[in-house]
């Protein structure tokens, strides 16, 4: 059966473009946010706004999840008002969430019992990359699923991968996310080396983002780390919950991972200095506390483009 009717609760800075480009796309879009103005932002664009997540999934092809805290997606699924109060036999839940593999595959195996279909499909991509389709959905679940949804993953995304049974999906997304803030960790110690050094800002960018040690992580926040704008396309309360459960698996697994434990202690400082809201890139200004660095950066000319 073709999809067309597409659910998605949690409208925050992935839920409000995965929602957006699925209304572009075509699709009858249906949303929720326990942000009332999330939903009210969306509806000129043709979102019917909803006031749960169980009437969110009544007559729903599919029903995307897009939550911060697994402790969100379970009040959402299992809760008063959730997702199972409205949800038929037979029906496709879909997690993009971060999420920890083996809770989600927990879920999974309940869900199932009462004939719902459960996806752990989370992202690879920013807020930023998201609002142009520029997101890498990895799959894990039902093999027959997974080729179901894929059609609509691809209208909104640049590439669906399927990444094996219940659970590997998520943990693909914490490999992704470990990586990541280990790049987070390698541009903020060359940045703050640089301007130490007293490099000039716009050649230290213009240069580092042409080179072999350019990263998606320097072209898209570079510029504002160097101009000390940490707006939150990827909050530290984001970064330290995604860090603890890459560290947890790694546990669980026996893996020993010395470089993202010691990342994630200046996560928490940056948590414990109240910057939960800010990118977490933020982490560059505890780098500049320590180097005696006063944060008064020339502006860097906005229509610079690298090689």
């Amino acid at each position: 059966m073709e999809i067309k009717k597409v659910s998605v609760i949690g409208l925050g800075l992935m839920g409000t473009p995965i929602a957006t480009l699925l209304m572009k796309a075509g699709y009858q879009v249906t949303g929720f946010d326990i942000i009332k103005k999330q939903m009210s932002n969306l509806v000129p664009l043709g979102l019917r706004a909803v006031n749960s997540p169980k009437e969110a999934a009544q007559g729903a092809d599919l029903i995307m999840l897009s939550l911060p805290t697994w402790d969100a997606v379970l009040q959402a699924v299992e809760g008063k008002e959730g997702v199972m109060e409205g949800v038929q036999k037979g029906q496709i839940v879909v997690d993009t969430s971060t999420s920890p593999p083996w809770e989600s595959k927990a879920l999974g195996e309940r869900l199932a019992k009462k004939g719902i279909e459960w996806m752990d499909v989370p992202i690879s991509g920013s807020s930023t990359q998201a609002r142009v389709g520029n997101m890498v959905f990895m799959v894990g679940g039902k093999r027959a699923i997974f080729e179901r949804i894929k059609p609509v993953l691809d209208q909104i995304g640049k590439k669906t991968v399927y990444a094996g049974k219940s659970g590997d999906g998520a943990t693909l997304k914490l490999v992704i996310n470990h990586t990541l803030y280990l790049n987070q960790a390698a541009a903020i110690e060359g940045l703050v080396l640089g301007l130490k050094a007293g490099l000039n800002p716009e050649v230290l960018f213009e240069v580092i983002t042409s080179g072999a040690a350019s990263s998606d992580l320097l072209i898209s926040r570079g510029k504002d780390m160097l101009n000390g704008n940490f707006s939150p396309k990827g909050p530290v309360v984001l970064a330290n919950k995604d860090l603890a459960l890459s560290l947890e698996r790694a546990r669980q697994l026996g893996v020993v991972l010395p470089v993202g434990a010691l990342y994630q202690q200046l996560l928490l400082k940056a948590h414990y200095n109240g910057w939960d809201r800010e990118d977490a890139t933020a982490v560059m200004k505890i780098y500049e506390q320590l180097a005696g660095i006063e944060r008064k950066y020339k502006k860097l000319s906005p229509g610079k483009k690298t090689k």
